[in-house]
């Protein structure tokens, strides 16, 4: 058995791409795999090979599946088991956010109703977001099924669907109000910052709330090579008046243009830097 487990993370480790790239050799996620295959109970050894896994770009849902044959289910909500949960598991369907859902006030008594409800939100939106994008009935439908099992937090899930709505309609009051409660409950969705960025320069002449929408804005162009993102930026920052801003973030966008070779790119490059003399 244990021979079969290390040939099975061999494989994830190595499959297609080396763990070399990724910043430090293979020799470190070896020693990692041994220890946490000593001791597969062991959370502290287990919660370091899922982060090295995670900043190789790894999966690791071969090493949860073990290390949870060895816990306790009433154990879930011992703080080093929430902290996997929390940060590494993600499937809906996982035993361990079933728990999560079935016993949430236990797990509020332990640890931040904010941190816990977080968590949870962001595995409903990413499930319905798969639903919303490929079967709409279906997605109605579980919509529908989280309301009626009286899920807290059912009104953030669905704002996070409705201010596309929103958008399309031109409703930019509460459009406004909508994206400051989402900003709230998914401050690390870049993407959805994104979207609602997109649908403010659409939608709202407000510069006093254009200016909450472009501070939030700001966390999605930290990489400096979310093209579409930079551009967002820009044309904000350029109509809340922030100008210095804007030319610096016109120049990456030009750069990455340039690096891209995209012809619509260039163009949309192009626009920016018009915009701004």
């Amino acid at each position: 058995m244990k021979g079969r487990f290390l040939f099975i993370l061999g494989l994830i480790f190595w499959g297609s791409c080396g763990i070399c790239a990724a910043g430090r050799g293979t020799s470190e996620l070896d020693e990692l795999v041994k220890v946490f295959e000593q001791n597969p109970g062991n959370p502290e050894s287990t919660l370091r090979l899922l982060k090295e896994l995670d900043r190789a770009g790894k999966p690791g849902q071969e090493v949860i599946d073990r290390y949870f044959l060895t816990q306790k289910e009433a154990d879930y909500c011992k703080e080093y088991n929430w902290i996997i949960v929390r940060d590494f598991v993600n499937d809906i369907n996982a035993p361990q956010l079933k728990y999560v859902f079935e016993h949430q006030d236990k797990f509020i008594q332990y640890f931040s109703k904010d941190d816990v409800f977080q968590k949870l939100d962001n595995v409903l939106v990413n499930h319905l977001d798969k639903l919303y994008q490929q079967n709409k009935t279906d997605y109605e439908k579980m919509l529908q099924q989280i309301k009626d099992y009286g899920y807290e937090h059912y009104d953030v899930v669905y704002d996070y669907f409705h201010i596309r709505n929103l958008r399309v309609s031109g409703n930019a009051e509460d459009y406004f109000y909508k994206a400051r409660k989402l900003f709230r409950y998914f401050p690390e969705n870049r993407q959805m910052i994104k979207e609602i960025t997109a649908g403010a320069l659409e939608i709202m002449s407000d510069v006093s709330r254009l200016k909450v929408i472009q501070l939030w804005a700001g966390k999605t162009v930290e990489s400096q090579s979310d093209f579409d993102a930079i551009y967002n930026y820009v044309k904000i920052s350029q109509r809340c008046g922030y100008n210095d801003v804007a030319r610096k973030y016109a120049a990456i966008a030009n750069h990455l243009a340039a690096k891209s070779g995209s012809q619509p790119l260039k163009q949309q490059a192009g626009e920016l830097l018009k915009l701004l003399n």
